[in-house]
């Protein structure tokens, strides 16, 4: 059974069963006004899920076998530890590791690791704000709401970043602050927090091996996590949405104080990195590399062989998988991944025209995945053979050095159909007043024997001008088809924190911008998910159809300024196999 441990995030379910306490639930080019804060499932074996990782492969002999006692009470799958790592970048495989703790004992990685927790080092280096120096420790109640917000597969080592001989005060008052919120917990709780809560005595350079060069100068200075795939991983901003200061804001400062049980969002996040790449491996899947690490700037057009026809017609799903990550995987990701979230677009040419396949959103400042099923677009490459591709994700007026994974995953799941044809609908435009009357009726015929007719749309709405439209704003969108009626809309606008659950979705979180608020489609650092609805029982198949569509807002047409809306929208017209 797959669990729901990462996909569910309740609000405070802290029995020792599955679940963990958890947290709650611009311009045409889609960006928004980056503020510069930068101080700041599978059985149980052993395989390795980590494909497109950059590392972490099993080494046979030198796996040492982890205990599963904890894997088996989670219902998660395990994985060895890997003895041969030691790398100090990003997506390394980590080394073993022996830290001092102020209880007086050692911990050493490879004696506790269970093959299904992460590792989370959150140094005191890291300043409430940007007037405030003082240590993100010392905030009263952050531990316990870290505590509240995490995973129970995850332990965190508290770690000072002082000159060796000066960090005896913080970690013995960090000691003093663990050991209350664990003294607050219900004991079965407790328990289990106090195994996975650990200070580490001394500065973290004085540390062995790369554990030093990591927190001290390399990638992990922001902090840093090792995650299932025994991978170094970076942290992002801590800034908590909940912790506006006026005061800041005042003097053009970012105006978010930091909250330490925000780090708590990684392991979350690397928890539905491993669960998306399981199930990506539990498919037999045929993949086109279009780019494999490349660093790429602004767009870049690529031309490869995909299958040929017939073996085209042999697949039910086409899924787009995009890494995008930081030029520099030795330092922090601030700095170095690209700023903004910006729109960004996997494109295959016909003739001259581009006809957008799926669409995503950069990430502030961070490292990101996307992972979208755009099978619909099949019918746009179902001839195969010799196809050119384009990428593009930045402005050339701003453009954003980043290694780049884009892969075409083609496969037959079973669903007895496939898409070959698309109509073409409407492309939105300007949301203003005159919206609608460039929306024309459309009129289509779905054969006799159609399997499916769906409505596929990909819906993004931009800029923040008159009712902070269309970024800011819910837009609606209805489309009248046969005798159905069909509205997107986006009920998350105007909730601060209603891009933070789309964590659960593959979201990064914990970008350097305004990632926590909903918005009116999208979310930075993530695929912008399509509008698809089945609309076969509202059609005659064989008889003509009429198709209208209307944008409006609060259910009335759309005010004057009201920002941009970029829509791709197609019926879809599938056939038996």
């Amino acid at each position: 059974m797959r669990p729901a441990l990462w996909i569910r995030r309740a609000a405070v379910l802290c029995s020792l069963s599955l679940v963990a306490c958890s947290s709650d639930s611009s311009d045409n080019d889609g960006s928004t006004t980056d503020t510069g804060a930068g101080a700041d499932v599978v059985d149980d074996t052993t395989d390795d899920v980590g494909a497109d990782t950059g590392g972490g492969e099993d080494t046979g002999s030198d796996t040492v076998d982890p205990p599963v006692d904890v894997c088996a009470e989670l219902e998660l799958p395990v994985r060895a530890f890997d003895a041969n790592g030691g790398g100090t970048n990003r997506r390394d495989v980590a080394g073993d590791f022996t830290v001092p703790l102020t209880d007086g004992t050692e911990w050493t990685l490879s004696e506790h690791w269970t093959g299904c927790e992460t590792y989370v080092f959150i140094p005191d280096s890291i300043p409430i704000d940007d007037l405030d120096s003082r240590s993100i420790w010392v905030q009263d109640g952050d531990v316990l709401g870290l505590i509240e917000r995490s995973p129970r597969n995850v332990h965190y080592f508290f770690v000072s970043r002082g000159s060796p001989g000066t960090t005896g005060d913080a970690t013995d008052a960090m000691t003093e602050r663990v050991n209350a919120a664990i003294d607050s917990l219900p004991a079965g709780d407790a328990l289990w927090w106090s195994e996975r809560l650990h200070v580490v005595d001394g500065s973290a350079s004085a540390l062995d091996g790369w554990l030093a060069t990591v927190l001290s100068r390399g990638m992990g200075q922001l902090g840093f996590g090792i995650d299932r795939w025994q991978q170094l991983r970076g942290v992002g901003s801590l800034a908590d949405v909940t912790r506006f200061d006026a005061d800041l804001q005042a003097q053009e400062l970012w105006p978010w104080e930091r909250n330490m049980a925000y780090v708590a969002h990684e392991p979350w996040h690397w928890n539905v990195d491993i669960e998306r790449q399981a199930a990506l491996d539990a498919v037999d899947a045929t993949e086109v590399v279009l780019w494999d690490g490349d660093i790429l700037e602004e767009f870049e057009d690529i031309e490869v062989e995909l299958p040929s026809a017939a073996e085209m017609a042999t697949f039910d799903t086409l899924e787009i998988d995009v890494s995008q990550r930081c030029p520099d995987a030795s330092v922090p990701e601030v700095g170095n991944c690209g700023a903004w979230d910006y729109l960004a677009h996997l494109y295959v040419f016909d003739g001259e025209e581009q006809l957008e396949l799926a669409r995503f959103i950069t990430t502030y400042h961070r490292e990101g995945r996307f992972i979208v099923d755009a099978t619909p677009m099949l019918v746009h490459l179902q001839d195969g053979g010799s196809r050119t591709f384009r990428w593009s994700f930045a402005p050339s007026w701003n453009t954003q050095p980043t290694a780049t994974n884009l892969t075409l995953r083609f496969s037959n799941q079973g669903k007895g159909m496939r898409p070959v044809e698309l109509v073409p609908l409407w492309s939105g435009g300007a949301f203003n007043s005159g919206y609608n009357d460039t929306q024309d009726t459309v009129r289509f015929t779905a054969p006799a024997d159609a399997a499916k007719v769906e409505l596929f749309a990909i819906i993004t709405g931009h800029g923040a001008d008159t009712d902070q439209c269309a970024e800011f704003c819910n837009h609606q969108h209805e489309f009248n088809i046969g005798r159905g009626s069909y509205v997107r809309e986006h009920p998350t606008v105007g909730n601060q924190e209603g891009c933070i659950a789309e964590t659960a979705n593959g979201m990064t979180p914990n970008q350097w911008g305004t990632w926590w608020f909903g918005r009116g489609g999208w979310c930075p650092g993530q695929q912008v998910e399509p509008f698809v609805v089945d609309i076969t029982e509202d059609i005659t198949l064989g008889e003509e159809t009429r198709a209208r569509y209307f944008g409006l807002l609060r259910g009335q047409e759309p005010p004057d300024n009201a920002g941009n809306i970029v829509m791709t929208s197609h019926i879809v017209i599938y056939e038996a196999m």
